[in-house]
């Protein structure tokens, strides 16, 4: 593709320039006999060593000796130039561009001079100023190819688009044609949502480099952003003409099909190359990486879920050393409910890469949420040994002890957690269950401890204040303190049963009768109850003097769960 460079104007390239045109009018300056032929020799010399000084990166030396020179010869454009290149190194840009001001104006005719201060005005930030000065300059020479193109990036920069392309057409009489150009242009166009002269100058460029499949990609993109997938995928055909196993190509029609909802289309056009072993792997990401964010895009989309799962399923057979692809797959599979796929998936991600720690995280959390603890445990000790003191695995593992009763190894991996950085929810979740771990250890005065910890962390989690209020009834200790904090846990999850229960039990410890008889019947028909919370419903009723109810839900509980053979006694008493 061919295409104009901005102007580049090497600051030393330039002095080099300036030192020439300074040795090339010496003589005029001698013969002239306005300035002693000492003084001259000491500015030539202060001069030179001033652009030797800047070569060397040395400005402040370099801005004094020349500053010397131009005391003596003040109506030097070189040195005015060069001075206002030293000052520029310092970011003195008041000095800057005073010096090359006097420059350009002492010799108008010097390019580099305009140049200089359009750089300059541009380091201000004085865009406008710089168009002007171009202007200025292009009136002298007005077929300079290089501020032309400078000009018209202004322009654009203004926010001047059609004076733009009229800088770019100039071009184009100049040099011919440039699909570089022709392409500025077109951004200018669609900037102005002017379409059709937009899709002409795509077809400019599109006659110029038929073969060029970069380009055929551009104008494809270009045609899919003006809502025209007939004539984008028209180009995109020819790319893949030219590659048909070019995966940006594929992409871009999988783009253009998606854009018309035929997602069978989307999945036969990836298909090829997920199918295809002879890819290279990093292809095969940026597939996966496209429809992950395809189905996030819109997960709720049965069709892209279907979609997608197709091409993962493809994918991963034959991605047997891309850790990212498995990744990838695991969360997916894991966002769509098809737990034992992404089991697998994440289990070989992990054994591919045993470094990434989210992937780790998932793979547990997932274990733990099917209640599968020695699985839980037995990956955990995996993990923590590829990834040690990560506060989050030992979390997850820890709460895999805790709900095997293995307390002792939970206090040791959850204290652990507790001292390693975290954020502040992931800390009070680590606090809470170590709180829960020393209330199975009858540890008391630590669990509380840690329950209290947990909630000045984060005010919003009702199991935790659920736990501690159930707890500190147990103990029958400060019940108006556990009635608070049980209500605190209601107030963020109105309708739990096991929070309605743990009130209606606090009233029940504290004498209320009514009132744990009414919050435990709401326990009872918001869901399914558990055996304890029936178990509750006996011991208020036998309280209120109904030990037939009572014997009946005692029944209920038993029938529930048969290993509280204490409720047998209950029964028959």
């Amino acid at each position: 593709m061919n295409t104009i460079l901005s102007h580049s104007r090497s600051l030393s390239a330039h002095l080099f320039i300036a030192v020439l045109f300074f040795i090339g009018t010496s003589s005029a300056w001698s013969q002239n006999q306005t300035i002693a032929e000492k003084e001259y020799i000491a500015a030539q010399t202060a001069y030179i060593d001033g652009l030797a000084a800047f070569e060397n990166n040395d400005y402040e030396k370099a801005i004094n000796l020349l500053n010397k020179a131009s005391v003596k010869l003040p109506e030097h454009p070189g040195i005015n130039y060069a001075l206002a290149d030293a000052y520029l190194q310092v970011n003195d840009l008041k000095n800057a561009e005073y010096y090359s001001k006097q420059a350009r104006n002492l010799d108008p005719q010097n390019k580099w001079y305009h140049l200089q201060l359009v750089d300059i005005y541009k380091s201000i930030g004085n865009i406008e100023a710089a168009t002007n000065e171009l202007n200025n300059a292009l009136s002298y020479h007005p077929n300079d190819i290089d501020m032309l193109y400078d000009l018209a990036q202004t322009y654009t920069e203004l926010g001047k688009l059609k004076q733009s392309n009229t800088i770019y057409n100039k071009l184009l009489q100049l040099k011919g044609e440039m699909s570089s150009i022709r392409l500025e242009k077109l951004k200018n166009f669609n900037k102005l949502n002017m379409t059709d002269s937009a899709i002409v100058e795509l077809e400019k460029v599109r006659a110029m480099e038929p073969g060029n499949i970069s380009t055929l990609h551009l104008l494809s993109n270009y045609y899919l952003e003006l809502k025209k997938p007939v004539e984008a995928r028209k180009v995109i055909e020819n790319a893949l003409q030219i590659n048909s196993k070019d995966p940006k190509s594929r992409i871009i029609l999988a783009e253009i099909f998606i854009s018309q909802a035929k997602w069978d289309s989307v999945e036969a056009t990836l298909g090829v190359l997920a199918d295809d072993s002879t890819i290279a792997s990093t292809t095969r990401e940026e597939i996966a990486n496209f429809v992950y964010s395809t189905y996030k895009n819109d997960p709720s989309n049965s069709a892209i879920q279907q979609m997608a799962n197709n091409i993962f399923k493809k994918l991963i057979q034959h991605s047997s050393k891309s850790a990212k692809i498995y990744a990838l797959t695991g969360d997916f599979f894991l966002k769509t409910g098809q737990t034992q796929y992404a089991l697998r998936a994440l289990e070989k991600a992990t054994e591919l890469n045993p470094t990434n720690d989210s992937v780790w995280q998932q793979r547990l959390k997932l274990l733990l949420e099917l209640r599968k603890f020695d699985e839980t445990i037995k990956i955990g000790k995996q993990a923590i040994q590829n990834i040690p003191q990560d506060p989050i695995l030992l979390y997850i593992l820890g709460n895999a002890y805790l709900s095997s009763q293995q307390y002792d190894n939970a206090e040791r991996h959850l204290k652990e957690a507790s001292t390693l950085p975290a954020r502040k929810t992931l800390k009070a979740d680590i606090f809470g269950s170590l709180a829960d771990t020393y209330a199975r250890l009858a540890n008391w005065e630590s669990a509380f401890e840690y329950y209290q910890k947990s909630i000045d962390l984060n005010t919003r989690n009702p199991v935790i204040y659920n736990n501690y209020a159930y707890y500190l009834s147990q103990q029958d200790k400060e019940l108006s303190k556990a009635e608070k904090i049980a209500l605190k846990a209601l107030e963020l999850a109105p309708d739990n049963p096991s929070f309605l229960d743990t009130v209606g039990w606090i009233y029940y410890k504290q004498g209320q009768l009514k009132e744990a008889q009414k919050y435990i019947r709401k326990a009872i028909e918001a869901g399914e109850p558990s055996a304890e919370t029936l178990e509750h419903m006996g011991d208020v009723l036998l309280k209120l003097d109904k030990p037939n109810e009572a014997k009946h839900w005692w029944q209920k509980a038993l029938d529930k769960d048969s290993s509280r053979t204490h409720l047998k006694d209950k029964i028959s008493n």
